[in-house]
């Protein structure tokens, strides 16, 4: 029998651990209905989990008796509680991102200022289902509570409305006309009210899934006005409504944990069977994928055509009211053209349509700033959800007119911290936007919709500077941002937009293991082994006498631990922990109390390698590290954008701005150590070393890089040493020493982003006779 977890609060964990509920107790019922369709079920809280080893002290129900065990985490997990404390919060957060895992219901309330913004982002929404000018009542006469449930399909269902009165009074809707015909000056026919209600439910949910996939099961509120207008109030949590109804009427409470108990199962055969589900989801994206790749390999031969010559245009739409799907453009743009256009691409999204030759415009004067009008057809626009009220570019490519760029950052999967105040911090990326203009949208992988290759997100607008919620065709190139995505969904990811998703994979700290063989790396690289048994561990100390110990997944200093051989001593061993705020030091005997040392740290649940502790160069006697920003400008080219020294903190080891360390300039640092070098010459050693990896980084199959973090030691000689490789560098260093490095950093992935797609990005006004913007530092 297949087993499914169920999240409990402490107090409902408590509850039915002590046996207090009866037969009929709701728990009771919930198992009573899964045994209905072969599923086991098992209870248990956050308190009890523990996430590294995936297990967890669980309660089952068996024939009405309680048993108390520790298990494996369930792979598919319903959680009908909402969490009130941060930590708790955090966890579930943690599990929801778990690649073994999958959590139905991974919160349950959406914060109203969010959900409200989001309403105001859709004109349909905000027309209908809010109101903005009726406060006639604090307290409306009666609310409404409509219950959505989904199911793995994306379809929901709306399996039951109930009426509460100001008194507290609930009925369902269908026994409620006597009450609000009481209440109501106009009152409504009950029919009428539902087919409001279930419209409005309906379109909100589907809102509410695209930006907010993780909820499954969900409250909407909404209230009725003394006049009879019917708006949306705000979310309200599953949890309440389940209790409501289990004391109300327990019949409808075993239907809707029916529901809850066949997303589970679905949500299982897909696990068991993850290529049928993603053939029958993926197949009609593959197709339109295998019609498009055939001309991908002329497409990126024009590419260099197109920004050599800058036949790029500065556009802004007009819509005009045309049922059929039409774009006029002016003649001069399509004398050049020997092909007949028939197609308009935005995005990844193409739309045969009739490409009109209409009047003429002056292009020479033609720049961001003043854009020519290019007039589309609303069916055009809405079919390709095209944002108005902003400034593209315009090119030719084959049979197809691209308007664009269209720049997508692809955040991770926890879609309810995603809103305008989130994005805010993406904002400083913007700040030559006008040099390539476009769309610039942020969204999650589980925020599409496939079929239509749609994005549901955040879309940067550059009048107000600021994000608000919006829809636009998947983007034409992505800046992936985060690395807890479904493998599935980063796949078709880079096949829809022809691999222009970069930084493509996780690169781990691990990796740095398969050059040890390169014959032109291997020297510059620590000897490092991934952690698989004390014994080689120790070993391996004895024989290097300072070894660096790091977890492969964590990054900016933390987990790390320095063990040495205690000077003087034949068995003797210093452990240095780092993993907090300052160092802690331990002495240990012999190997036999490092081991139980170690064990008792309880360290190696997650992986870590261990490498040789390399001896760096001093600034006043604290060490220091280089960290070099290679960022692509286009395909074939990298560039260094950056170069920062980092300095240990004092009584560190640790480089980390993060903990303590000072920016410092490459110059000054070399001056400082008193080495008998000069900068000019190791400052190109380490640029040469930091080039021949981005050089092999770029012979590797399947994968897409565009940035990388290298942090470069110098040993007591002044010889370059890669200790680490990041694909997420962090630049703060950058920003407290140069503000306009930081910034030439932070822009160069959406430079990157509108090169790929053969876009221009431009470095001053003038219009076609711009410059390419070539970024490039005279220093590096």
């Amino acid at each position: 029998m297949e087993t499914i977890g169920v999240l409990l609060s402490i107090k409902e964990w408590n509850h039915l651990r002590r046996n207090k509920d009866t037969k009929n107790g709701i728990w009771h019922l919930f198992t009573e209905k899964a045994e209905e369709i072969n599923l086991k079920v098992v209870y248990f809280t956050l308190q009890h989990v523990s996430l590294p080893l995936l297990k967890t002290e669980a309660i089952e129900i068996e024939n009405s008796e309680i048993k108390r065990q520790t298990i494996d985490i369930p792979s598919i997990i319903y959680n009908p509680t909402k969490l009130y404390q941060k930590k708790y919060i955090k966890q579930l957060r943690e599990l929801s991102i778990h690649p073994e895992l999958q959590i139905i219901n991974e919160h349950h309330v959406i914060k109203k200022k969010n959900l409200f913004e989001l309403i105001q982002a859709h004109s349909d929404l905000k027309e209908d289902v809010i109101s903005e000018t009726e406060n006639e009542h604090n307290h409306p006469p009666v609310t409404f509570y409509v219950l959505g449930q989904k199911y793995s399909n994306r379809e929901w269902e709306i399996p039951i409305i109930y009426v509460e009165d100001t008194s507290g009074q609930k009925q369902f809707l269908e026994d409620a006309s006597p009450l609000l015909k009481e209440l109501l000056k106009e009152p409504k026919d009950v029919k009428e009210i539902q087919k409001i209600l279930y419209e409005h439910s309906e379109r909100l949910l589907r809102i509410i899934h695209f930006y907010y996939p993780g909820i499954y099961e969900i409250g909407l509120q909404f209230s009725i006005k003394s006049n009879g207008h019917i708006t949306f109030d705000s979310t309200c949590s599953f949890n309440i409504i389940l209790k409501e109804l289990y004391g109300w009427d327990q019949l409808l409470c075993q239907s809707i944990f029916e529901t809850s108990l066949k997303v589970a199962k679905e949500l299982m055969q897909q696990k068991i069977n993850p290529e049928e589900t993603n053939s029958q989801s993926q197949s009609h994206d593959l197709i339109r994928r295998n019609e498009l790749i055939s001309g991908s390999v002329k497409e990126s031969k024009k590419i260099k055509q197109i920004l050599k010559d800058s036949s790029y245009v500065w556009i802004k739409l007009r819509v005009y009211e045309d049922e059929e799907m039409t774009i006029k453009l002016p003649g001069e743009l399509m004398k050049s053209q020997n092909s007949e256009l028939n197609v308009l691409q935005f995005g990844i999204k193409e739309q045969p349509c009739t490409i009109m030759k209409e009047g003429a415009v002056l292009l020479k004067n033609n720049t961001f700033n003043t854009p020519i009008e290019i007039l589309i057809s609303r069916s055009l626009l809405t079919k390709l959800h095209i944002p108005l009220n902003i400034v593209y570019q315009l090119h030719f490519s084959s049979e197809k007119v691209i308007i664009g760029p269209t720049i997508g950052l692809l955040l991770g999967e926890k879609n309810q911290l995603y809103n305008p105040s989130y994005m805010e911090k993406f904002s400083d990326r913007l700040g030559i936007y006008e040099k390539f203009g476009g769309l610039v949208m942020a969204f999650s992988s589980r925020s599409i919709d496939w079929e239509e290759k749609i994005a549901y997100g955040l879309i940067y607008d550059p009048v107000q500077k600021k994000w608000e919620y919006g829809i636009a065709p998947i983007p034409a190139a992505i800046y992936r941002r985060n690395f807890h995505q479904k493998p599935d969904r980063i796949k078709q990811l880079i096949e829809l937009t022809n691999d222009k998703l970069f930084n493509s994979h996780h690169y781990k700290k691990s990796d740095l293991l398969l050059f040890q063989d390169e014959k032109n790396m291997k020297n510059h690289l620590p000897d490092t082994h991934l952690y698989k048994n004390m014994n080689e561990f120790i070993e391996f100390v004895n024989e290097k006498q300072k070894v660096i110990l790091k977890p492969v997944s964590l990054s900016r200093g933390r987990g790390i631990f320095v063990i040495e051989k205690n000077a003087g001593e034949s068995e003797g061993y210093i452990l240095y922990d780092h993993r907090k705020g300052f160092r802690l030091q331990h002495l240990i005997p012999d190997a036999e109390g490092l081991k139980e040392m170690l064990s008792n740290l309880n360290i190696f649940h997650e992986k870590y390698l261990y490498q040789t502790y390399i001896p760096l160069l001093k600034v006043n006697n604290r060490p220091f590290d280089v960290r070099v920003v290679m960022q692509k400008y286009d395909k074939e080219h990298w560039n260094c954008t950056g170069i920062e020294c980092r300095v240990a903190g004092e009584n560190e080891v640790l480089t980390n701005i993060a903990r303590g360390g000072e920016a410092m300039t490459l110059e000054e640092v070399v001056k400082e150590t008193g080495i008998d070098l000069s900068f000019e010459k190791v400052q190109k050693g380490i640029l040469k070393l930091c080039r021949k990896f981005c050089s092999l980084m770029d012979k590797k199959e399947n994968v897409h890089f565009a940035e990388f973090g290298l942090d470069i030691g110098l040993d007591q000689e002044g010889y370059p040493w890669i200790i680490e490789a990041n694909i997420f560098p962090s630049f703060k260093g950058f920003k407290a020493m140069d503000l306009n490095t930081y910034l030439t950093i932070r822009y160069q992935p959406l430079i990157y982003a509108v090169h790929l797609q053969g876009f221009a990005v431009t470095e001053a006004e003038g219009g076609n006779e711009d410059e390419i913007y070539h970024q490039s530092n005279s220093n590096i």
